[in-house]
């Protein structure tokens, strides 16, 4: 699943913003380790959670991928615990101490320390426990271990009510039988590749803490993730998660590279296992360009 960071420089690395070095060993030149933070269990590893926060200052860590400064993404290649490329990997990387940099808007400038991770050889998945110093973690966050590739950009923005409602009465105009419900849309705009975007998000936790909804009282909405423009009052889908039922999908950051290159990336967790998507621009549409990390029982 992994190699390793990158040695673009020979000098120290220059921080990104206020962020402190972070630097590590390399292991293959080009490639830059990029992990998932989680403040809340939420986010990170199997199973569907409503959002209970961690202790202070303490966050899961999972690999997401490589990623190389001029934005190509490279799946982690350990795919089976018992295989000699995980026990390799797990040996050369995983149980040595490595520091990553948070490079997305939530908990961006700090530093996430992680002492070693581990792969589960019972029920498959990689990651460990770290603490963060030097800026707060709300939720989750994407870091990684060489912040200097990144640039400082806009965040996906959470629309207020007055804005979000529009877009939500123009999405079920537009996609019809495919959404139950316009209850508890999160709707999201941000920018990939300087293209103008709206996420529409509807995650367990979003809903699961409150009473009106709780099954079996309340309604056992869909999860939604979508991803489409608005003009001139309607609605354009341009991408539509297929599974609904069971895959909790939400957003864990916005990243920018120095190379100019935007991606969105998702966590997205089912009873059995968690997963990583990451979106960016292709032909000036929004594609995933990645499904990967994570683990399954």
């Amino acid at each position: 699943m992994k190699k390793a960071l990158l040695c673009l420089i020979c000098a120290l690395p220059v921080p990104l913003g206020s962020q402190s070095p972070v630097t590590g060993p390399a292991v293959n030149d080009g490639d830059v380790m990029v992990v998932g933070v989680a403040h809340d269990d939420s986010n990170l590893g199997g199973g569907i959670n409503s959002g209970r926060q961690m202790a202070p200052g303490k966050v899961d860590v999972e690999p997401i991928a490589w990623i190389t400064a001029e934005g190509t993404w490279r799946k982690l290649s350990c795919i089976d615990a018992k295989s000699a490329e995980c026990k390799k990997f797990e040996r050369e990387y995983l149980s040595k101490p490595h520091d990553y940099a948070v490079v997305s808007a939530d908990g961006n400038g700090a530093t996430v320390h992680v002492e070693r991770m581990a792969i589960d050889s019972e029920c498959f998945g990689i990651g460990g426990r770290g603490e963060f110093t030097g800026g707060p973690i709300h939720h989750a966050a994407v870091a990684a271990e060489w912040p200097e590739v990144f640039a400082a950009g806009e965040p996906a923005r959470r629309l207020p009510e007055n804005e979000a409602e529009p877009v939500r009465r123009a999405l079920a105009a537009a996609v019809g039988t495919k959404l139950d419900s316009t209850k508890e849309l999160r709707v999201y705009s941000l920018q990939l590749d300087g293209i103008p975007l709206l996420v529409i998000q509807r995650a367990f936790q979003d809903w699961a803490s409150k009473p009106q909804y709780r099954p079996p009282d309340g309604p056992d909405f869909e999860m939604i993730f979508a991803i489409g423009t608005m003009n001139e009052g309607r609605f354009k889908l341009l991408l539509w998660k297929e599974n609904t039922a069971d895959d909790n999908e939400q957003i864990l950051g916005l990243i920018h590279l120095k190379s100019h290159s935007d991606f969105l990336v998702t966590s997205s967790n089912n009873p059995e296992g968690n997963s990583f998507r990451v979106y960016g621009i292709r032909d000036g549409k929004p594609v995933m360009v990645l499904e990967g990390g994570g683990g399954e029982c």
